[in-house]
């Protein structure tokens, strides 16, 4: 028997909140956020007012590609340039290579916990305020 741990409800929510307060500090288009856990299953969302249903579906792609592949959806993209595959290699339309959806891992031995989704600005902007998010998880 083996344990697996996961993101919960009280790290999500965390994220969650510091994703919002950084995305309020600097004017833009409102932003979605999503956190997965392990599986790619999500357990917390957000989304400012104005963000559209388009925002709150790539922000869930995002945070679950990124736990799925256990890679950051910017460095899957670039790996993939590299060995010339696409997202369609995957057969999943659910699959992202957007920008702005970050692996979670355990520092120690970087095992995935989950993953954690912004869209609504630009690409790097969403990978910053998901940034924003991993780093308030004090992991």
């Amino acid at each position: 028997m083996y344990k697996i741990e996961s993101l919960g409800l009280e790290e999500a929510k965390v994220a969650v909140e510091a994703i919002l307060q950084e995305a309020l500090r600097e004017p833009g288009p409102p932003v979605a956020v999503a956190v997965v856990d392990n599986r790619g299953e999500l357990i917390c969302y957000a989304r400012m007012d104005g963000a559209t249903p388009f925002n709150q579906l790539m922000a869930l792609r995002k945070a679950s590609t990124a736990a799925q592949l256990g890679i950051d959806t910017l460095v899957l993209r670039e790996g993939l340039k590299a060995v010339k595959m696409n997202f369609a290699d995957f057969g999943s339309t659910d699959i992202t290579l957007v920008q702005g959806g970050v692996c979670v891992n355990k520092p120690d031995s970087r095992a995935v916990l989950g993953g954690i989704g912004v869209s609504g600005r630009l690409e790097q902007q969403d990978e910053e305020l998901a940034r924003a998010g991993l780093k308030a998880l004090k992991l």
